[in-house]
């Protein structure tokens, strides 16, 4: 039997390699938003909102959540920024007055069109390049190892945007006030 000193075991290797995959990603996608968001003066997430609804408008939030791949209270939080911002615009549904079609507005065009490019979208366009048997590969192996850390719970939100505030009253809210 091998011996610490031998060095590390297959699974412990396979382990390092994952490792280092995943820093090597999670780096480029930092470093890649923080470029982004210097240049644009917003969040990638923001910026990524603002891509997808350049695609066409959208009917609701859930949509909108559907076409950015994450859950809708975060799409919630950054639209209301958006719109804070005057970028984004609701406007009442011309086939359904209960519903507001989100756009964006002249200056969330404007913005966009000098953002640069985005590393969700770099990322979006390098797994769908990917061979179909390795994407699914990717999908399965991924899901396993959320599954093995527990992670099924937690709702999957945009790279690097801040968590909002569940309460004000909560000891996290408190606790980054000071």
């Amino acid at each position: 039997m091998p011996s610490e000193a031998d060095g590390p075991s297959v699974p412990r290797a396979e382990a390092n390699e994952v490792f280092d995959s995943l820093r090597r990603i999670v780096r480029h996608l930092r470093l890649a938003a923080n470029a982004s968001e210097s240049a644009a003066g917003m969040s990638t997430a923001q910026l990524f909102v603002l891509s997808r609804l350049a695609e066409a408008k959208a009917t609701s939030i859930r949509e909108l959540a559907v076409r950015t791949m994450t859950d809708p209270s975060s799409v919630s939080v950054v639209v209301a920024k958006l719109e804070a911002r005057g970028l984004v615009e609701r406007t009442p549904d011309a086939t359904d007055r209960r519903r507001a079609l989100l756009s964006l507005t002249a200056a969330g065009k404007k913005l966009l069109a000098k953002a640069p490019e985005l590393p969700q979208v770099r990322l979006l366009e390098a797994v769908e390049a990917l061979p179909t048997a390795r994407r699914r590969a990717i999908v399965s192996a991924l899901s396993d190892l959320v599954t093995a850390l527990g992670a099924e719970a937690a709702e999957p939100q945009f790279f690097f945007e801040d968590e909002p505030s569940r309460s004000r009253g909560s000891k996290t809210s408190s606790a980054r006030k000071r």
